[in-house]
């Protein structure tokens, strides 16, 4: 081993109970690299056919569907490379199927990448169905104390270490580049087991293996006052540090926090974050693609995305692969408003000097041709009637609009909340039949049909 190092013969774990876990803090704060000091190029990899894959709400990912997946984030990345590689399964047939047409595409980017157990087994499995056309892979190296005794049942430490340079160095000898997926990172003795691990993998690979850090738990925190192992700021300085190491972040959204602690990771001396497209994955699911573009192009500029394609992605899944929730930043119904005064807003932006009020990016930004702006309820004031209104108007090839000063919008209005109010009920002391549905463009024309203005 590298001098200096020793491997922590004491078991480390940490165990609550079940309980939510705390973040304990150092007195100071750990500090970002310079600016100018911290010259990585900032990167995605994408595991939406890996880990993705394992989310629990749908029984298999299509192996066509996949496919087409590739395809779509090929042309997100639109030939820049920063969305860097895509990984993949290689122990079915349907995985040994995609894999060959993923490689016949022979795309730049994304580049075609694996995973593998930590067994040398698994590496000359890779070998043969790549023929070597995969030139890096990912190999799980269980990193916490409770995944190498209690999962695992290693005796100790230094088995585990001796048991992951066995595949490595099988990669090494087929000219594969070994990115080792440290799992459970934010729960690992990171002074006396993962640093001595990763510089005897150092050492042994002179300088080429990568390492993923996994926060497999979600346990991480993006607050650079965290203490390790669970502070994700002072990990990846302390890593990169020690090491020198290419570090890459794989998070989990267990305490919503996947795609700050991604750009934390980022801040803090990491060159890749690994995403999945709609935080596909275990439990709450990975660091969602879509917000890893947008944080990238916010923090670091963009350099030459395709945007328009996350909604053909958002239609892929959603159709092919299960459900995607409403309410999902970015590609979800993000761009609808019910409250009346920011229906206000909305319908004022388009001619306001200062650009979208109530709006954090326009919708056609992701490719989002036709967007509902405005959806009636019964917190919705005029300008959301007026919105719907003059929309069917425009579908109906009528030039006739509405305005705020319209006696039927306020009629309209009026009716609306009737409904919403439903009947008073004096005896019961409470209220009857109160509408709980939204009113559709068909109801709003209706009502103004019944006023006779139109």
């Amino acid at each position: 081993m590298v001098v200096g190092t020793r491997v922590n013969t004491e078991r480390v774990y940490y165990n609550y109970g079940g309980t939510l876990p705390p973040v304990t803090l150092e007195p100071d704060p750990v500090a970002p690299p310079a600016a100018a000091s911290d010259d990585l190029p900032k990167l995605i990899t994408d595991t939406t056919l890996r880990d993705g894959a394992q989310d629990s709400r749908f029984a298999i990912f299509p192996p066509e569907v996949r496919l087409r997946y590739y395809d779509l984030l090929h042309r997100l990345d639109n030939n820049t490379g920063a969305v860097y590689a895509v990984e993949a399964f290689i122990y079915q047939k349907r995985d040994v199927w995609t894999l060959e047409k993923l490689l016949e595409r022979n795309y730049e980017w994304p580049r075609v990448t694996t995973w593998t157990r930590a067994t040398p087994k698994d590496i000359k499995l890779l070998v043969e169905v790549s023929q070597g056309r995969v030139k890096e892979t990912g190999m799980l190296a269980s990193a916490s104390d409770h995944h190498i005794f209690d999962k695992l049942g290693y005796a100790s430490k230094e088995e585990a270490i001796e048991k992951y340079l066995q595949p490595i160095r099988t990669a090494l000898e087929h000219n594969i580049i070994p990115r080792v997926h440290l799992e459970d990172c934010t729960r690992a003795d990171i002074y006396g087991w993962v640093i001595p691990f990763m510089q005897r993998v150092l050492e042994e690979s002179k300088g080429i293996a990568k390492f993923r850090i996994c926060d497999t738990i979600g346990w991480g925190s993006p607050d650079p006052y965290a203490s390790l192992p669970w502070g994700v700021p002072r990990l990846f300085t302390v890593l990169r540090a020690e090491t020198g190491a290419e570090l890459e972040f794989h998070g989990h959204n267990d305490f919503g926090l996947a795609t700050a602690n991604s750009i934390a990771s980022w801040r803090y001396g990491g060159k890749k974050v690994n995403v999945a497209f709609a935080g596909l994955g275990e439990r709450t699911g990975n660091t969602s693609l879509e917000q890893l573009v947008a944080a990238l192009i916010r923090h670091y500029g963009d350099p030459g995305f395709d945007l328009t394609a996350l909604e053909e992605m958002k239609q892929l899944i959603d159709t092919e692969v299960t459900p995607l929730p409403d309410r999902a930043p970015i590609i979800g119904e993000v761009f609808t408003t019910t409250a009346g005064i920011h229906q206000a807003g909305v319908g004022r932006q388009d001619d306001a000097p200062g650009g979208l009020i109530y709006l954090p990016f326009a919708a056609s930004l992701f490719g989002r041709k036709e967007v509902e702006l405005s959806r009636v309820g019964s917190l919705s004031g005029a300008e959301g009637i007026i919105s719907v209104l003059n929309r069917e108007m425009e579908r109906l090839g009528r030039s006739d609009r509405f305005g705020g000063s319209s006696r039927v919008v306020k009629q309209i209005y009026d009716r609306i909340q009737d409904e919403y109010d439903g009947q008073y009920d004096a005896q019961h002391d409470h209220w009857v039949n109160a509408r709980r549905a939204f009113f559709t463009s068909e109801d709003i024309l209706e009502l103004a049909r019944e006023l006779g203005a139109i």
